[in-house]
C-alpha cells in the first residue's frame, strides 16, 4: 500500500475505528465516493472564454470608438487624422 489512506480505501479498517460494543461482522462502513473535478475543470474553461470574450468586446470598442474619433475631428476642428495599422512584410 503506497499511500497513507490506502488501508482505508481497501475498507480494512483498524480495531480503533470500531466501537468496543459493535459486533464486527455486523458493521457496515459509509465512505464519501472520490471526489469529483469535472465541475472545477468546467468552471475554470468558463471563466477563461467568459474573460476572452470580455477582452474582444472592449478591442472591438475600443477600435469602433477610434474610428468615430478619428472621423468626427475633421468636422469639428478642421484638421484630419488617419489610423493606419502597422503590418509586417515579409521576406522571401
Amino acid at each position: 500500500m503506497r499511500y497513507p489512506n490506502a488501508q482505508l480505501r481497501a475498507n480494512h479498517r483498524p480495531a480503533h475505528l470500531i466501537p468496543p460494543s459493535a459486533d464486527a461482522r455486523n458493521v457496515i462502513i459509509v465512505q464519501a465516493p472520490p471526489r469529483s473535478y469535472a465541475g472545477p475543470i468546467l468552471l475554470t474553461i468558463a471563466i477563461t472564454l467568459g474573460a476572452s470574450v470580455v477582452l474582444i468586446v472592449f478591442a472591438v470598442a475600443f477600435q469602433i470608438a477610434a474610428a468615430a474619433a478619428a472621423a468626427a475631428v475633421p468636422t469639428i476642428g478642421g484638421a484630419s487624422i488617419t489610423i493606419k495599422v502597422a503590418r509586417k512584410q515579409h521576406k522571401h
